[in-house]
């Protein structure tokens, strides 16, 4: 899920929306600009509350910053991925976006 207007308090209305029109949980991600113009592609959450991730971002990214990160996962413009894996930043929407793809075909070929 993109929001394109920055960050808001998304969990909630998410968690709602799902619950709502009875939505198998499938949004791993919420991808947004941050204050600076650069993007986030963050976790979302298995409940609300809860510090366990549907899919969190690739362990070996975790706690690896900029060109260390950009060379490691081969996206330019890499900026963080948390130690936890909940949260990481890229420079551009693109490349926050390939790190969300990234980690998922990497799901998807380990349940192959």
């Amino acid at each position: 899920m993109v929001l394109s207007s920055g960050g808001c308090p998304w969990r909630d209305h998410l968690f709602d929306i799902e619950e709502e029109q009875n939505i198998t949980p499938s949004i791993k991600y919420v991808i947004y600009s941050d204050n600076n113009g650069n993007w986030r592609v963050q976790c979302v959450p298995v409940r609300i509350g809860s510090f366990e991730n549907r899919l969190s971002l690739l362990s070996e990214w975790q706690g690896v910053r900029d060109d260390a990160l950009s060379k490691l996962s081969g996206i330019p413009g890499c900026i963080f991925v948390h130690a936890s894996g909940f949260i990481g930043g890229n420079k551009t929407y693109e490349g926050a976006m390939e790190m969300a793809r990234k980690t998922m075909k990497d799901r998807d070929s380990k349940a192959s």
